[in-house]
């Protein structure tokens, strides 16, 4: 998993190769004013999906994690809570999803900060839980969670 700031980004561009095609997409026009809706990053099987939600109470999330994608997650505006923990640390709670790339999971997951500005890397070894309120009081956030084949990555395991 990484953790930091966007304006870090480009500094993890060798981490896989699409990631300076997310850069190159993020360069093109600010993310905060392209509309909710999937757009396709390049020609190689990287997306985005830019979303807006509420954030929920953490017994109404669950942890999940991917086998085929890297998630890329960036905060565009809001907060929320954001559980991970390892995924050998966990029970499956539900078979693979093959068409959706997801499995949830049960465990324990130590809940970090998502603010605005921020991104989050996840490799399939890391469960996250996303959409977690941050606080007493439930939000809106939008977000843009992109996926890149994992078989493309230049390292395996991340960083």
């Amino acid at each position: 998993m990484i953790y930091d700031n966007i304006h870090n980004f480009n500094k993890y561009q060798c981490v896989h190769n699409h990631f300076i095609d997310i850069i190159k997409f993020l360069d093109a026009e600010p993310i905060s004013d392209r509309p909710d809706g999937r757009y396709e990053i390049n020609h190689q099987g990287s997306y985005v999906t830019i979303e807006s939600y509420q954030t929920k109470d953490a017994p109404d999330c669950f942890i999940e994690c991917h086998r085929k994608y890297i998630d890329v997650q960036i905060m565009i505006d809001g907060v929320e809570g954001m559980g991970v923990c390892r995924k050998s640390e966990c029970d499956e709670s539900s078979p693979y999803d093959e068409e959706k790339d997801l499995q949830k999971l049960n465990g324990e997951a130590d809940m970090l900060t998502f603010r605005a500005g921020s991104f989050m890397v996840f490799y399939p070894d890391d469960a996250h839980m996303p959409k977690v309120k941050y606080g007493e009081l439930l939000g809106m956030v939008k977000k843009a969670v992109f996926k890149v084949p994992l078989k493309e990555a230049t390292h395996d395991q991340g960083i």
